[in-house]
């Protein structure tokens, strides 16, 4: 019978080094919380993390800023267009970084986390006029 070639490269030893010239190099996988690859961090705990409020009265900038959608203080939103189903994405930027928040829900999360920070300080209650 006659000898059919092989279907594939044979393996190469563990003394031959692969070129880096030829072969790409692997990606990286994406992060759980990276929706969007190259593109703005949608982590909202990442963000807070890196942009905490040293205060009350940057803590009250932050909520104003979420709840009026305008910029306030030292955080920075810019209204960025919609998303497939209509919700409306925004721009909030920190002191040190931004963040792409996509939904009422993460705006609201944030929000809840805020008011979480607030009592874990031991801040003053927020009063409304």
């Amino acid at each position: 019978m006659a000898e059919a070639p092989p279907l594939w490269e044979p393996e190469p030893t563990l003394n031959s080094s692969p070129s880096s010239s030829t072969e790409p190099s692997p990606r990286p996988k994406p992060r759980y919380r990276d929706r969007f690859q190259n593109g703005m961090p949608t982590d909202v705990l990442e963000w807070l993390k890196q942009n905490k409020p040293a205060d009350f009265a940057e803590l009250m900038d932050l909520r104003k800023s979420l709840y009026t959608r305008h910029t306030k203080g030292k955080y920075r939103i810019r209204l960025a267009g919609l998303t497939s189903i209509g919700e409306q994405k925004m721009l909030l930027t920190g002191p040190t970084s931004a963040v792409l928040i996509l939904s009422d829900k993460a705006r609201h999360f944030l929000l809840r986390t805020l008011c979480r920070l607030r009592r874990a300080r031991r801040w003053q209650p927020i009063r409304y006029r």
